[in-house]
């Protein structure tokens, strides 16, 4: 709920609010209500619909780093256990229609370590709220909830089309410039095939065990199950009938025969999308995968296989908690320690 509040929207009637004085809330936050609605205030128990935008400004910087508008609005309970009490009060003297400004000093927030590497002090981070409606059932939000998640999906359907011809260009101009003869798949991604394989084609029914390598289109690799800087060089199985990999690797995959090796040019779209993996890939990055098919299994064993890795993943996490327990056993026990002994 903290991490809500420190997103935040911007409409006319709050720029037309300049003149009005902001007051300063316990913790030093300054705020502003600007009045344009009308009924009851919101209630504790009750839920509000809020667009909200989020702004960064600070020496040579003045940027937008959040705008609901872009994504859907946010259903939020009014509950005086869960939001922090200085919100809690802000937002318990609005009502339908009302609109506030929130300007909270980056200093005050560099306390809790919660600021991102180019804000400074002196800086400030400016919330815009908008209440666009209030509900006092839990079944109302619910069901206003189920119309913005829509919207969202519509929105988000819409921006990856958008982002998709971004990501071909840039993929079909970096393939002319380095003169590169790729097969492109019926959903983007870009298949330069580097070796033959023989036999059949991969299909939906089989498991494929790959080596393979990732990176950027700067050429810095970021995952690989061949360069032993990574820490993992077991084959990766790859199940094609309940594929866990990214969606730009299950066409590309096949396209492809035991033995083959190809490179696969994958828009952002059909790898991590808009959030990216930070801090290894950034949003919005089209990637560049090396892979070699080293050997195709059946369903069953593919199944059994991917069975047995899971086992080993979870003794694997099981015997690092049981380490991690000990450590901090063992810096108890030297703390409890007499001085001097």
């Amino acid at each position: 709920m903290k991490q809500f509040f420190y997103l935040v929207i911007v409409s006319t009637v709050l720029l037309a609010s300049c003149t009005q004085p902001f007051k300063k809330s316990e913790n030093g936050m300054e705020y502003k209500i600007i009045s344009g609605g009308s009924g009851k205030t919101v209630q504790n128990g009750n839920f509000f619909e809020i667009q909200f935008q989020q702004t960064y400004k600070g020496t040579g910087l003045d940027t937008v780093l959040y705008d609901s508008r872009k994504v859907a609005n946010q259903i939020v309970p009014m509950d005086s256990a869960g939001m922090p009490l200085q919100y809690y009060k802000i937002f318990s003297q609005v009502k339908k229609g009302d609109s506030i400004i929130v300007k909270q000093l980056v200093d005050s927030i560099m306390k809790e370590g919660n600021t991102a590497p180019f804000m400074k002090k002196g800086g400030n981070l400016i919330a815009y709220y908008k209440i666009i409606n209030i509900y006092t059932t839990k079944e109302a939000a619910d069901s206003a909830y189920k119309v913005q998640m829509e919207i969202a999906r519509t929105k988000d359907s819409l921006n990856a089309i958008v982002q998709l011809q971004k990501d071909d260009k840039i993929i079909k101009d970096f393939l002319a410039s380095k003169n590169i003869k790729a097969q492109k798949t019926p959903k983007g991604t870009y298949v330069e095939i580097i070796q033959e394989g023989t036999g059949a084609k991969v299909n939906d029914s089989i498991g494929v065990k790959i080596k393979y390598t990732g990176k950027s289109f700067n050429g810095k690799p970021f995952d690989s199950n061949v360069d032993s800087q990574f820490n993992h060089t077991d084959l990766l199985l790859v199940n094609m009938f309940a594929p866990r990999v990214i969606p730009g690797w299950i066409e590309a995959l096949s396209m492809l025969s035991k033995g083959a090796k190809a490179r696969f040019y994958i828009p952002s779209t059909l790898a991590y999308g808009a959030q990216g993996q930070k801090p290894v890939i950034a949003p919005n990055e089209n990637l560049i995968f090396d892979v070699e098919v080293v050997d195709i299994v059946g369903k069953e064993q593919g199944m059994a296989e991917e069975m047995a890795a899971q086992q080993k993943m979870m003794q694997e996490q099981q015997q690092m908690q049981a380490m991690q327990q000990q450590m901090q056993q063992q810096q108890q026990q030297q703390q409890q320690k007499p001085a001097g002994k």
